[in-house]
């Protein structure tokens, strides 16, 4: 990747207690790179069960890390600690930039941030990386407590990072005007093109198997469009329930694997399928059209903004959507290939980390 210019080095530092998953992806693609400009980079975080047991290998060696035991859930005594802890680090760290990562390291950090004030008091930013109150299987009760949760931490001033336009929408529907957005990108030269199979058509996706990608509709839609020559493959692992779910579906699990063998099993697929309840902007998806891929995707915040109905995959409202349109791809090659095709190009043309590193300087004022 090449250095992008900025105006001088700065004291950056990273707050992130969802270790794992595509925030992690995001955080080391950010990181990286800005340790790879010349800045100083720390990272702040917590370590949760989906964080890969090799995760400082993802890192590169000029970036520092400070442990921080910070929980997902509301728990007043944790947090006070973590709260505590956090504005120790950071008074001492005196950065200049601090960029936190979805939702509580973003309420620990904001509320922080009110102690932290003068001249020399940094610039903050938030990433929610998938906002809490569009979480849609936590239930309209829980939504309504982390929509008013946020409202009530969006009046302390930072500036929130989108990583998707549709995410954008609504922060300033929900929360405020003051967000900026950088889309999501990954690391293109890293993505293994797509060879297609002769003998079978391999449906699939990336990740872990949990409630946000809702294993259940796969399960369903792997039932549903069920004949020979087709083959449904979840590449990754998870929750044990869920994992019987899609067995019972005959759908073939490849248990955890690391990001190089994840991208070499994405590249034997045919067809990509993400069934996600919520989203920020998938970095799964991206990297599936960056390898040729076509993505049947539900029409929620983040997919709407990769998939293009009818140009590189399909939108879709429910599993019958997904069924009529692998139904037509499994019959036709040639549709597969032209999608996959536009799919490719569509990810190399918008989502490469040059830009995103870009827009993300830009934002700090760093460009």
């Amino acid at each position: 990747m090449s250095l992008i210019p900025v105006k001088r080095a700065a004291k950056i530092v990273h707050i992130v207690e969802a270790f794992g998953a595509g925030t992690l992806s995001m955080v080391s693609a950010m990181a990286n790179a800005q340790a790879r400009d010349g800045h100083s980079v720390t990272i702040i975080h917590s370590v949760r069960e989906e964080t890969p047991d090799n995760w400082r290998a993802l890192f590169a060696d000029a970036i520092h890390f400070i442990q921080l035991p910070m929980v997902r859930a509301i728990n007043p005594a944790a947090d006070w600690r973590a709260g505590r802890a956090l504005y120790h680090w950071l008074r001492e760290l005196k950065p200049e930039v601090v960029h936190m990562h979805s939702s509580k390291a973003g309420a620990l950090g904001r509320i922080v941030s009110l102690f932290i004030r003068g001249k020399s008091a940094p610039k903050w930013f938030f990433s929610p990386h998938g906002l809490s109150f569009l979480q849609r299987a936590e239930g309209r009760l829980k939504n309504t407590i982390f929509l008013t949760v946020e409202k009530i931490l969006s009046e302390i001033p930072t500036t929130f990072i989108a990583c998707s336009p549709s995410e954008g929408a609504e922060i300033r529907r929900h929360l405020g005007s003051n967000v900026v957005v950088v889309n999501n990108a990954v690391d293109l030269a890293a993505i293994h093109p797509a060879q297609g199979n002769q003998d079978i058509v391999r449906i699939g996706t990336v990740g872990r198997v949990t409630l946000a990608r809702n294993p259940e509709l796969f399960a369903k839609i792997a039932s549903q469009a069920a004949q020979p020559g087709v083959e449904f493959v979840w590449i990754g692992g998870g929750d044990v329930a869920s994992e019987k779910n899609l067995k019972n579906a005959n759908v073939k699990l490849s248990g955890w694997v690391d990001r190089k063998e994840a991208l070499q099993q994405l590249a034997s697929l045919d067809i990509y399928i993400q069934t996600s309840r919520w989203e920020g902007l998938p970095v799964a998806v991206i990297e599936a059209m960056a390898a040729g891929l076509p993505v049947l995707a539900t029409n929620v915040v983040g997919n709407k903004d990769l998939v293009i109905d009818g140009e590189n995959g399909y939108l879709c409202e429910n599993s019958s959507d997904f069924v009529k349109h692998l139904n037509t791809l499994i019959e036709n090659r040639s549709a597969r290939q032209t999608l996959g095709a536009q799919a490719r190009h569509f990810a190399e043309a918008n989502y490469s980390l040059d830009k995103m590193m870009a827009s993300l300087y830009k934002a700090y004022g760093l460009s």
